[in-house]
This record gives C-alpha cells, structure tokens and sequence, in this order.
C-alpha cells in the first residue's frame, strides 16, 4: 500500500490552510491487508514497525510489517502470534502494543480477555520470525479489561505494565509491571507501581514510555472514589524502582468512559496526551499545569489521541471524532509549536477509520510526520 504525502503545497489544496514557515510534511499510511488498531514505532535508522489486527472480535491474529527509509511499500506481513487466533480486538483500549530495544529487538504484547493473558513475544532483526508467544502475568490478572502497555529503554530493559483488580471496586485497582534486565529473555514478579490509592478504570487503555534520560512515564486513567477519573502520569528516574504521581487532569464521572492515553518523546522534550469529556487535550512533561485542548469546539465526541513530536519540536496530535466507542470516526490532526500553541496546520481525512480501530502518529528522523490509519 503506498502512502500519500501531503507537501505544503498539496495540504493547501487538500485539507486547510497551513503557514509557510512550518516545517515538514505529513504522509498519510494505510493499515495493509485491511487490519485495524495500528500501533507503530520509528528506530533510530528510520525503519517504521508496524503492528496490527486482523479478525473477528475474538480468535483474531496479530501482523508486524516494516517500511524502511527511501521505501514506498510495507514489507510482507509476519504473524506475530505463535498461537493462532490468539488475540482479541476488544475495542481500542485492548490494541496490542509495540516497541523497538537494544539491538534492534521488537517487543509486542497483548491481550486475551478469556481467560485473561498478557501475552509478550520478540524478534530479532536477523531472525525471520517472532519467538513463541508466554504469558507474563498470573498474579494480578483479576478484573482486566484493558490491553498492556510496553517500553524499553534501549539498555536491554523491557518495562510491561497493565491495571488490575476488582471490576466492583475500581477505587481499589492499581497498576502493575513486570520488567526485564536481559532484553526480554526473563522478567521479574508483578509488582505494583502507583504510589498512590487513586484506583484505576477498568476499561480505559494506558501508555508507557521511557524518555531520552532513561526515566519511565506510565500515563492512565484513576476512579478515585469510583467517580474521580482523572488522568494520571506516573514518573520514575530510578529504573522503575519507584514511582511519582501527578494527577494532569480532573474529571468527575460515575461511569467508565472507555478511553485511551498517549505518550510521545522528541529530542527536545515529551508530552501526554488524553481524552476528557469528549475533548481532546495534551500537556507537555516540563509543565504539566499547562493543559492544551484542540481547538474549536466538538460536534461528537473526540477520542482516541495519538501523538508524535519531531526534532524540531513541533508537535502532532491525531484524534477520531465520533459517536461512542466502537466507531472509528473521522480522522483529524493539528500541528502545534514546540511552545504548544497553534499553527495552521490541520486537517482531516474524508473517510472514515473502521469500526473499533484508531489512529496512530510518528515523526521520522528527518523531522517528517507520519499518520496511519
């Protein structure tokens, strides 16, 4: 499937105005083979890795493919799953996840929701396929509903996380990680990470990341009180030995709203991204108090962020706008500046994402962004 890239020029004509002193362009990538839920990382080559779903709503399969720089194509698919029919989509908030360590490693995991697994798997650039999938977690695997979140850290650390406990009691779910010294081969017991007795929403995705520093950011959704669903930023400097919280934003709902969170990194500093009464906002690490919404008001609910900031600092926020959870919803996206505020670059596509899928945003080592749907 070959990509659409919309210079300066072509977004003009396409989908609004944008000024001439941003930089960069944006390439709009189709999910191949008709899969959904991309969820995509760039290495420091400039190799895109994409993973997908493909299936029903159970008994479904995982695909990994690559772009490399200078390619228009994606490489033939590769299973990611060792068991077929193995993964669920199980809406947006159950996507598999994606990262890319030491040496080239793939690291992807996911979920099933009966019985409840967190399967992980990796692959090594030489080897033409994915290891035979295991189970990371049996300890703390009660009320689960939302897929794990994956990071590395480039030193060979492997950082699993998901949220846990009784569906009844949300103000007393937490959540937990596993982690791995050696690149995956073996990982410690589940532990809890958040410092605090904020809870967790059951069915509400969270993110991972670790930052140029080393440090380890986990972004998720609390039910304090079971009405307090604010958005949480967990930050560890000390290898994910030990957590700080910072509550980014409030929301007051006696209900599960069933969203997701992003986390993206630049050379030039990170930021979150998160859903809040069907508004899209994000926050930058070094001022969380400084909360930035799309701009314009919603005609249906915005959810489902992805985010992605280039070597210059510029920043691009990709959204769905649609009625519930299970539409996709049209794709729209805005670049701001590395200050957060507003250029004029945005736009939308025509066509509608599928059912149950998302949006997924990278920035290119050229400073280039890319969108796949």
């Amino acid at each position: 499937m070959r990509g659409r890239i919309l210079t300066l020029a072509s977004i003009l004509l396409t989908t609004t105005s944008i000024s001439a002193g941003v930089a960069g362009e944006v390439e709009f990538l189709q999910v191949p083979n008709g899969g959904i839920q991309p969820q995509a990382v760039a290495d420091a080559r400039g190799t895109l890795h994409l993973v997908y779903y493909q299936g029903a709503s159970k008994k479904g399969n995982l695909f990994y493919v690559t772009r490399h720089p200078g390619e228009s194509e994606w490489s033939s698919a590769i299973q990611v799953n060792s068991r077929d029919g193995s993964a669920d989509r199980n809406e947006a908030i159950s996507r598999a996840q994606v990262a890319v360590g030491k040496e080239g490693l793939v690291h992807v995991v996911w979920f099933n929701i009966d019985p409840a697994r967190y399967w992980y798997t990796r692959k090594a650039s030489d080897e033409p396929g994915f290891e035979k999938q295991r189970n990371l977690v049996s300890r703390y695997i009660d009320g689960v509903e939302a897929g794990p979140s994956v990071a590395v850290d480039g030193r060979g650390g492997v950082f699993v996380t998901w949220h846990a406990g009784d569906f009844a009691e949300e103000d007393k779910r937490a959540v937990y990680m596993t982690r791995s010294r050696d690149g995956g081969k073996t990982f410690s017991r589940e532990e809890r990470v958040n410092p605090d007795n904020s809870g967790a929403c059951a069915c509400c995705g969270l993110k991972t990341m670790v930052d140029n520093q080393g440090s380890v950011y986990i972004s998720y959704r609390a039910a304090g009180e079971k009405i307090r669903r604010n958005m949480v930023l967990l930050k560890s400097t000390d290898g994910a030995q030990s957590f700080v919280s910072t509550t980014v934003h409030e929301w007051m709902i006696n209900a599960c709203p069933v969203s997701t969170t992003a986390i993206a990194g630049g050379p030039l500093g990170s930021a979150v991204a998160w859903e809040t009464k069907g508004q899209v906002y994000f926050a930058q690490f070094n001022d969380l108090a400084t909360v930035i919404s799309v701009p314009g008001e919603p005609a249906l609910r915005r959810k489902n962020p992805a985010m992605a900031i280039n070597k210059e600092g510029l920043i691009l926020l990709a959204w769905a706008e649609a009625i519930g959870y299970i539409s996709g919803g049209q794709l729209h996206w805005q670049i701001f500046d590395a200050e957060g505020k507003v250029t004029e670059a945005r736009g939308q596509l025509q066509e509608s994402l599928p059912d149950f899928s998302i949006p997924e945003v990278l920035a290119t080592r050229d400073g280039k962004f890319v969108i796949i749907y």
